[in-house]
């Protein structure tokens, strides 16, 4: 009952983009948060500036950031609207991204960072959900999702841009939200 308010007023917050908060000085200081959606997915991504890892290597940091929420977005749109109701919705209010691997320089070597992939930094993510059917809650919850055996097994060579990341976030969708919508 405590996330619904929240999650309902901050993806009302999400869709004015230019929040704004009083930082330690006394100064307003803007926060980005962004609303994408797929179908009857809507996933605000809170505070991106404060991730503990979305670096960019080789782009705009900000383009990079609206390229992979809306990736993810697509990938868990085009499974959950598979099993979504047209009276269904299901909203995540993302709190904390750290991406597969970690960024190294180069030292010159090329003109960009690199993302050295190992099982020392595994991905993770943290939100808040809702599913939601004629605007009432019929399940929700807090989040912390990571496989930390990401690695293991065979890795399909693949020009994805975040397979591990749309890898966790599905297997959540199967195993918390699609037991859901098949009791129904």
């Amino acid at each position: 009952m405590k996330y619904r308010y929240a999650l309902s007023s901050l993806v009302l917050l999400a869709a004015v983009t230019g929040c704004t908060s009083t930082s330690d000085s006394g100064k307003q200081a803007v926060v980005e948060n962004y609303l994408t959606h797929d179908g009857n997915v809507y996933i605000v991504w809170k505070d991106p500036a404060e991730y503990t890892d979305i670096e960019s290597t080789m782009w705009l940091q900000s383009k990079f950031d609206q390229y992979l929420f809306t990736e993810l977005t697509e990938d868990l749109g085009q499974l959950a609207n598979q099993f979504l109701d047209k009276d269904q919705q299901l909203d995540l209010m993302v709190t904390n991204v750290d991406l597969a691997g970690d960024v190294q320089p180069t030292f010159g070597a090329g003109p960009d960072d690199v993302r050295v992939v190992s099982e020392l930094y595994p991905p993770k993510i943290a939100f808040e959900y809702a599913l939601k059917q004629n605007g009432k809650i019929i399940k929700q919850g807090k989040e912390n999702i990571n496989d930390m055996g990401f690695l293991f097994g065979i890795q399909p060579i693949t020009n994805d841009p975040f397979p591990y990341e749309r890898q966790i976030l599905r297997k959540w969708f199967k195993e918390t939200i699609q037991p859901e919508l098949t009791k129904n």
